[in-house]
């Protein structure tokens, strides 16, 4: 895909991976719709791209509020039409002992993670349908394929994330949409202060927000369906095929994998206020 006058649409936009996204993809030629719930930093992130030279325009939106994803998918196709890509980027994460941590936090966690990019992708899917060629992003986390204890419900909704993707992936191909493609981006920590505190496992770096949004890009030109960083992450997942589940987890404790979240002290707002992976 050429992003040249795309319309590309980034929900969690206003700061974080979100932004360093929209200036990836505005760079690229797209035409970028900022979405996040704080109407500020979608205003900031639009006069950012516009600064630039870019076209952009953006809206404020709460991804757990399906009237006014509706509302926003309505004053962006009367704006200019269908977009070409959606990209489900908003997230947020609450680390923890599963029993210490409220329970309105964990269902906080599935409402943003999980229920807002159903709810987003429902609503915007059929407008991509319609598009000759289309690319649906989703963002993920290595924790989508690695257990992530003190983050349980956050690698919960990864999981769901991805199983989601490969199943609406085959779902497409088999109603004869295989022009719209869809790719799952698991990457691991990044310094985007959603996981201050959290520490790589053993030979991995956190990972900058410019790095992954480059991969995002990448990935989606491509249109590839699943993209784990960094490749220490990568390599630890070729190798749970191949290794009895013990011992897998094993390496897993011994790489630190494990303990990762247990210095934790990133951002987790108490009532569920969206940020950017």
């Amino acid at each position: 895909m050429e992003f040249t006058g795309k319309r590309v649409l980034i929900t969690g936009a206003g700061h974080g991976l979100g932004r360093t996204l929209a200036l990836e993809f505005a760079h690229a030629g797209a035409d970028v719709i900022v979405t996040d719930v704080d109407v500020a930093r979608v205003d900031a992130v639009v006069a950012e791209l516009v600064a630039l030279g870019r076209r952009a325009s953006g809206y404020q939106l709460n991804v757990t509020n399906a009237e006014q994803v509706l509302s926003v998918r309505d004053q962006v196709h009367a704006a200019g039409g269908s977009i070409d890509v959606l990209v489900n980027n908003a997230g947020i994460v609450s680390g923890g002992q599963f029993l210490g941590v409220p329970l309105d936090r964990h269902l906080s966690t599935v409402a943003v993670n999980l229920s807002g990019l159903l709810t987003v992708t429902h609503v915007f899917l059929p407008g991509l349908i319609g598009r000759p060629e289309a690319r649906l992003v989703n963002i993920a986390s290595a924790s989508a394929v690695l257990a992530l204890p003190l983050a349980t419900t956050y690698a919960a909704t990864k999981w769901a994330v991805l199983g989601f993707s490969d199943s609406l992936r085959e779902e497409l191909r088999l109603a004869g949409h295989r022009h719209v493609r869809i790719s799952t981006i698991c990457p691991s920590y990044m310094a985007t202060g959603l996981f201050d505190g959290a520490r790589a496992p053993l030979f991995t770096r956190l990972l900058t927000p410019e790095r992954v949004a480059r991969v995002v890009l990448h990935a989606t030109t491509r249109g590839r369906e699943f993209v784990m960083l960094p490749w220490t992450a990568r390599l630890l997942y070729a190798t749970a095929g191949s290794l009895p589940r013990g011992l897998f987890v094993r390496l897993c404790r011994l790489l630190g994998v494990s303990q990762s979240m247990s210095q934790w002290r990133g951002h987790a707002p108490s009532d569920g206020k969206q940020s950017g992976a």
